[in-house]
């Protein structure tokens, strides 16, 4: 049981936490009391997505089924609790599914809640949020490896925070399948898989090693599935190269895959322990680890506490892009003179078609970063500013969410780059583009950054088209906005909404 800040001393509710990894699923549910939280059940089940990949990137129908029938089975333990309890993530092999819109889609329903892939560096910084929650606070510098089914995070942090973030694309899952499909564990498959997972690990490896830790953790199942048989072998659970190489060579004189029944080595580990076992001996070796323990907490944890919040329910999401827009030297001022017409935009078009409240976050968010590309070049601004936020670690976000905030940002002015839109889930595409809409037109109507232009305007959507309406005493005095915007016309002219203006005479 753990205490939990003053924010939650007087709440009382059970919360989720889902893990679709690339390997298995997992669940954990804890109960919030009296300031503390208390774990209080937890679900696994081994469904091997990443093995259901093919050659083109799609997702099978036999692995589709075996987490669809897995996130049913979650679904009745969960379906009393309200959406704002529960979170659920993908990694990596939903990050890489071609066809991951149309999974998800089924996923969603046989969940009964939303779910949110991912990316890499948001994966890693959640690893170490759950490896961190089960620790003492030891003042230590921590080196936390995670290795999943399709990707290995690495982590250097102290206390809650993480200082270097990395997530490679090498697992448990697709090392066995990419060099022991054939079930045969032989020296120059091992010697194949570990020169493959060396030169996954070579553009980090001298960052790494330059940095001073004094605690070495791993997560995960492989990790602990490696630690289990150590701890059988030899009395103790501590992993260390000699104990590694110590397993390899059992696993070598085996020589099969089927036939390898090590001591702690449960059955549903067996399939890819060999390909957990290569990339945590290759991560070793590269950054020279004499010894590493074990944690039962990992990725499923941190989401669990980020659900929680550390110090209270402020919006990680609110943070990182607030951090970003101050280290960018945005114009705070402007940002929220932007926001504040863009808001009464979209209150105003609420009131005609229903739009999902997260609309108003994703337009505070761009208006923060609207401009955040200056720091790089004034000319194409609002591209700079997408590259940056399309390829920062946004902390709290997913990819799903980096890549809607990235298109809003990216698009703010000038022609849209339609294709990059239409990378979003088909069944948002009317919603997204009322919200680009109304971003575009804030902007416009804020570029001269004075306090005149919310005279008289409003909006309004009628069939396929957005009205822009506006007394003859605004068009008289905006004649800069009133040019933009009639170029805003001609830019927006390939959307699904028509932009008209209305001037009366």
């Amino acid at each position: 049981m753990l205490k939990l800040s003053g924010f939650w001393r007087h709440r009382n509710e059970e919360i989720a936490a889902i893990d679709l990894g690339s390997n298995s699923f997992h669940m954990i549910i804890a109960r919030v009391a009296d300031g503390q939280i208390s774990i209080i059940d937890r679900l696994k089940e081994t469904v091997r997505l990443g093995y259901g990949l093919d050659e083109d990137g799609n997702l099978d129908e036999l692995s589709q089924k075996r987490a669809l029938d897995c996130l049913e089975r979650f679904a009745q333990r969960i379906k009393h609790l309200p959406p704002s309890s529960v979170r659920a993530v993908g990694t990596r092999t939903l990050r890489m599914t071609k066809n991951v819109y149309p999974f998800l889609a089924k996923a969603e329903r046989a969940l009964g809640f939303d779910i949110q892939i991912i990316a890499g560096a948001e994966e890693a910084r959640l690893v170490y949020q759950g490896v961190a929650f089960g620790l003492e606070d030891d003042q230590q510098t921590r080196l936390v490896i995670d290795i999943g089914g399709a990707s290995t995070e690495l982590i250097i942090g102290e206390d809650f925070t993480p200082i270097s973030l990395e997530s490679l694309g090498m697992g448990c899952v697709s090392i066995s399948k990419r060099f022991f499909d054939s079930g045969q564990i032989t020296a120059a498959s091992v010697r194949a898989a570990d020169i493959y997972c060396q030169r996954k690990l070579e553009p980090i490896r001298s960052s790494f090693r330059r940095s001073q830790w004094q605690r070495v953790i791993g997560c995960s199942g492989s990790i602990k599935s490696i630690s289990s048989v150590l701890e059988q072998l030899n009395g103790h659970p501590a992993i260390t190269p000699e104990g590694i190489d110590q397993i390899l060579q059992q696993c070598l004189a085996t020589g099969t895959i089927d036939e390898l029944k090590l001591p702690g080595l449960s059955s549903d580990r067996q399939p890819v322990f060999i390909g957990g076992l290569i990339v945590l001996r290759s991560c070793m070796n590269a950054l020279k680890l004499d010894s590493m323990e074990a944690s039962p907490w990992a990725l499923r944890e941190g989401v669990l506490f980020d659900l929680l919040g550390h110090d209270s329910m402020s919006d990680m999401r609110e943070r990182t892009v607030m951090e970003m827009a101050k280290r960018f030297h945005a114009d705070l001022d402007h940002a929220q003179q932007c926001n504040n017409v863009a808001q009464k935009m979209l209150a105003q078009i609420s009131k005609q078609v229903p739009l999902d409240e997260h609309w108003s976050r994703y337009l505070h968010w761009a208006c923060l970063l609207q401009e955040i590309g200056l720091d790089i070049n004034h000319d194409k601004f609002h591209v700079h500013s997408g590259y940056i936020i399309e390829n920062s670690h946004l902390a709290g976000f997913g990819h799903d969410e980096q890549h809607r905030l990235t298109c809003l940002v990216r698009n703010q002015r000038k022609k849209p780059d339609w294709l990059q839109i239409q990378r979003l889930p088909e069944e948002e595409h009317t919603s997204f583009t009322i919200v680009l809409h109304i971003f575009r037109l804030a902007c416009v109507l804020t570029r001269a950054r004075n306090d005149i232009q919310d005279i008289g305007w409003s909006l309004s959507l009628k069939a396929s088209s957005l009205a822009f309406n506006a007394p003859p005493v605004w068009w008289e005095s905006q004649p800069l906005a009133a040019a933009d915007l009639n170029a805003e016309v001609s830019y927006m002219k390939k959307s699904e909404l028509q932009l008209v203006l209305n001037q009366p005479q």
